[in-house]
């Protein structure tokens, strides 16, 4: 009877399994010009692709899968590993802002598409500037989720201004409720009194408090070590320039341009930097989430779902 039972269940279950499985495309590697492997994953429905860009630089595609839940039974969606990131190996030699660049575009052409729509999350945000800077005619819709600064500091105001939204990033980092986050799981001893598993626990729960407002849900909290390669980040970092402003050609583009940003992102603490530069950016489009950092789909899902498919129905019905 049980065995009865459980064959019931399945027949239940696996047809709509099986049917998840057929809609989702194989992965698949691009090869690049110069000998690395782009490692692509494509799922998700809707005529509208979009190409997602993940932070870094050295971090990896999948801890941005979750805030694409229910987004995915409307766009087509193509995610991969930036070169020298977790599955698509190159060495440090052979990585750049620019091959990054070039390598969006390669996937572009290998796509067929005329113009990309790109949602891109943190240091993605700066590859997705860079690229709509140098191919403005192959962009349309653009999403930036915890966005980097459009541009460096050029006057005294600015520069002062900066500098106390990285004194505010870090005093986030360094809140109370960090510590009491680690108190209450029993994890606030030496560390060579941790046990492995209580080891990598702290070192989640401190990794969330960089980028969650609740802490308390560094459960949720995906990426980092083996996931993040420190060689690939810092080999891209070194060639990013010195002074850059993205802010002409974010005007000039004829869509609108989405910030989707927590208040409490470290990199911009109550969007005081995105708000001035904004000035110079007339299509700009902030929208902020309350009680949310970094990673605002973890701290406000549902608040975060709803702006964001508003944020992209704007961008891919736009004409250039």
């Amino acid at each position: 009877m049980k065995h009865v039972f459980l064959s019931a269940i399945l027949l239940l279950i696996l047809p709509s399994a099986i049917a998840e499985l057929a809609d989702r495309e194989p992965e698949w590697y691009l090869p690049t010009d110069d000998g690395c492997r782009l490692f692509v994953q494509e799922f998700g429905h809707g005529k509208e692709t979009i190409i997602v860009l993940h932070g870094g630089w050295g971090a990896e595609h999948s801890y941005l899968l979750d805030a694409f839940n229910g987004v995915d039974q409307r766009y087509h969606l193509v995610l991969y590993d930036q070169r020298g990131s977790l599955r698509s190996p190159c060495p440090a030699s052979q990585i750049s802002v620019d091959k990054h660049v070039e390598d969006l575009e390669r996937l572009r052409t290998t796509l067929h598409l005329e113009r990309i729509n790109i949602v891109a999350h943190s240091m993605g945000t700066f590859l997705a500037m860079d690229y709509l800077h140098r191919y403005p005619a192959h962009v349309k819709g653009m999403v930036f989720l915890g966005a980097v600064p459009p541009k460096t500091p050029s006057t005294d105001a600015e520069r002062k201004l900066w500098e106390q939204q990285d004194q505010a990033g870090k005093s986030f980092m360094d809140r109370r409720e960090i510590s009491a986050e680690l108190h209450r799981n029993g994890l606030d001893k030496d560390k060579g009194a941790l046990s492995p598993k209580e080891e990598t626990n702290n070192w989640r729960i401190q990794f969330s408090g960089v980028n969650l407002y609740h802490v308390e849900r560094w459960r949720q909290m995906k990426g980092g070590r083996i996931f993040y390669s420190d060689e690939a980040g810092e080999a891209a970092a070194r060639t990013m320039p010195e002074n850059y402003d993205f802010t002409p050609a974010l005007a000039a583009h004829k869509c609108p341009v989405w910030f989707i940003v927590g208040d409490h992102d470290y990199i911009d603490i109550d969007t005081k930097i995105l708000k001035t530069v904004s000035s110079a950016v007339p299509n700009m489009r902030i929208s902020i989430i309350k009680e949310a950092g970094h990673s605002s789909w973890i701290d406000a899902p549902r608040r975060f779902k709803t702006v964001l498919l508003t944020a992209l129905g704007s961008a891919t019905t736009c004409q250039p």
